[in-house]
């Protein structure tokens, strides 16, 4: 079966290092990522991970790449749903 492949172009009005930010301090994430934390150091092969307040995990995966404020991409996996789980891991590049 082919591979699917999904682009999203965002544009948002601010700088590199403001939005590297929000994209990475938990005091930001939870305004744009419906409540969630994300727990990593943002290290190249270091763990990450997603979290409702009440520690239940949503989605998780390994940095791939960190160049801030420029480029992070990531493994991701959904957690909370057996059958999306089961497709295992999705590549998520996000470029600034």
């Amino acid at each position: 079966m082919a591979k699917s492949r999904f682009v999203y172009v965002t544009y948002i009005r601010t700088s590199a290092q403001q939005l590297w930010t929000a994209l990475t301090s938990p005091e930001f994430q939870r305004q744009y990522w419906f409540g969630v934390k994300l727990q990593s150091d943002w290290q190249p092969g270091s763990a990450w991970k997603m979290l409702y307040d009440d520690g239940r995990l949503t989605d998780s995966g390994e940095v791939i790449e960190s160049v801030p404020p420029k480029r992070l991409v990531l493994r991701w996996r959904n957690e909370f749903r057996p059958e999306l789980r089961e497709e295992g891991y999705s590549l998520c590049t996000i470029t600034i």
